[in-house]
């Protein structure tokens, strides 16, 4: 594995660790090759950690990683109504950047993803953008 990956899983596990709470429902899974750690690094913390969750892809590729890993697959057009009766929102989102300057702007790659990623990242109540 060459540095770069090395950083990338690093930076994904300390993500995953630090920013999703056991407690957790809903979970949006962006792309790109970063992303494919932090699931990873979700489905190393065993069923008794996730088995309560949902994950939102937002495309192909995670859509197929959520499914490789045996976690509970969601469309974001099937979010669940709250209480409220308001589309519940999504607790945490994880993706990747392919830059981010000093003043945390982030670059996002020119993939398809795009416009699912942001819908993703307004529904949930944290956005975390996992950088290696």
């Amino acid at each position: 594995m060459s540095l770069v990956e090395q950083a990338k899983k690093a930076a994904a596990y300390r993500a995953v660790d630090e920013h999703l709470a056991p407690g957790a429902r809903y979970v949006g899974i962006g792309s790109g090759s970063t992303v494919v750690y932090v699931v990873d690094a979700i489905a190393a913390k065993g069923p008794s950690f996730y088995g309560d969750m949902t994950f939102f892809p937002t495309g192909s590729q995670s859509k197929g990683l959520i499914r490789a890993a045996g976690l509970r697959l969601c469309n974001l057009d099937d979010r669940p109504l709250g209480p409220n009766g308001k589309l519940v929102a999504i607790d945490v989102a994880f993706d990747g950047a392919d830059e981010v300057d000093a003043e945390l702007n982030c670059i996002k790659g020119g993939g398809a993803c795009l416009f699912q990623e942001k819908l993703v990242a307004i529904a949930a109540k944290k956005f975390v953008v996992v950088a290696g």
